[in-house]
């Protein structure tokens, strides 16, 4: 008497129990291999939208040159501070980031669009924090824009995504950074 072994008998049970199921299967029916399918791409920007945290963008602009900063409520200090000063440089400042003796590179953007910046490692003891400073990019609008959102990274530490900056703030920042 020759054994089969346990599976060849326990695959084709499980199948036929499994056709004979009470419970109906729901199932889409697929097109054929051969035809182009135009399912709409799940809506990014509800659930983006929701992730983010509340807060505003605001602009300010001064002889000393133009500054952008998001604050999470009226009255608290930004959590983000992106300024232009008059010399033409690109600054941005998070407070509650703390120095890292060996970083020395600090970034900021949305999506594609990440710009990386010097970092002083000992710190920023004029705004608190640590700020990253560099040239003016061009496709500085596209990263304040995206739809990603802005985040600021160093290090270990991570601030954002916060709410993409609206097109018109961004447009003024950006002409004002580069006047």
């Amino acid at each position: 008497m020759t054994r089969r072994p346990l599976f060849a008998v326990t695959v084709p049970l499980a199948l036929v129990l499994s056709a004979c199921s009470d419970e109906p299967v729901d199932e889409a029916p697929q097109p054929p291999a051969n035809e182009a399918t135009a399912e709409p791409a799940p809506a990014a920007s509800a659930s983006a939208a929701s992730a983010f945290p509340a807060g505003e963008w605001d602009m300010v602009s001064s002889g000393e040159g133009d500054g952008l900063f998001f604050a999470a409520r009226e009255g608290e200090p930004g959590l983000v501070h992106i300024f232009c000063p008059a010399e033409g440089a690109l600054l941005v400042n998070v407070n509650s980031f703390r120095p890292v003796g060996s970083e020395e590179r600090l970034s900021f953007g949305s999506g594609g669009a990440v710009l990386t910046l010097v970092a002083d490692p000992a710190g920023d003891s004029l705004r608190g924090g640590v700020s990253g400073e560099g040239p003016v990019p061009g496709e500085l609008r596209a990263a304040l824009t995206g739809v990603e959102g802005v985040s600021v990274n160093y290090g270990g530490q991570s601030l954002g995504p916060l709410p993409p900056v609206p097109a018109q703030v961004a447009q003024d920042f950006d002409t004002g950074c580069n006047d």
